[in-house]
């Protein structure tokens, strides 16, 4: 041990009374839940939008492979000539709305459809060669 004033005490191998500011010192908390917090809103969220689709709640969509499977038939109805449509997803169901799908004739002509919303309730659609 040194005796000059404000000189800092020499311990040998952590022996001795402890420092106060040590003695009284709290663990710290970890903050993990924060984010296992932020987590489990947004997996809340997201399944009650999910539950809200599934019951009806959302929007109502054209089922894209059942219009592009009735377009082609009617096509070939129509033209007598084989097709293959491919029509965009989330068509929404709103009167008077329309979307572009693309197709090709089993002549391999390309070509772009409209299909035109004529009805909501219940979906309805007509289609035409642009």
């Amino acid at each position: 041990m040194t005796d000059v004033p404000g000189a800092p005490e020499e311990r040998a191998g952590g022996m001795g009374d402890p420092d106060p500011a040590q003695a009284t010192a709290v663990p710290r908390r970890t903050r993990r839940l924060r984010p296992l917090h932020g987590w489990l809103v947004l997996g809340a969220v997201l399944a009650a939008l999910a539950v809200a689709r599934w019951a009806g709640l959302g929007p109502t969509l054209l089922d894209h492979e059942q219009v592009e499977s009735d377009i082609a038939e009617q096509f070939e109805e129509r033209y007598d000539v084989g097709v293959d449509v491919d029509c965009p997803r989330g068509m929404r169901v709103s009167d008077g709305r329309d979307y572009e799908c693309d197709a090709e004739t089993d002549d391999s002509e390309d070509l772009t459809l409209v299909v035109v919303i004529t009805d909501e309730d219940p979906a309805a659609y007509t289609w035409d060669v642009a």
